[in-house]
């Protein structure tokens, strides 16, 4: 497996704990001073098209297949996180 497809997938299993320690672990809206999913959807979005590109440039190596199956799912995750982010700043999940 070639060293630059190790990497991208370091960092896409990286950046996918990341997301779900946010989610699963983090503090309420009250105690944290800015929100984290602006930060989050941009660094998701743009792991899954840097190892989208990756991935087609090298197809038939070994790996290119794990990073095509990872890029969507981290690009859902992103589109999902910056749907939450638009959420919290037009106050809808605020309790009523």
């Amino acid at each position: 497996m070639k060293p630059l497809i190790m990497v991208m997938l370091a960092v896409q299993i990286g950046i996918f704990l990341v997301a779900a320690y946010s989610v699963l672990f983090g503090r309420s809206t009250a105690a944290r001073g800015r929100p984290i999913w602006s930060s989050l959807a941009i660094a998701l979005i743009i792991v899954a098209g840097t190892s989208w590109q990756i991935a087609q440039s090298r197809a038939g190596q070994a790996g290119a297949d794990l990073l095509a199956y990872g890029s969507p799912l981290l690009l859902g995750m992103g589109i999902m996180a910056a749907f939450v982010l638009l959420r919290k700043r037009r106050g809808l999940d605020s309790a009523s």
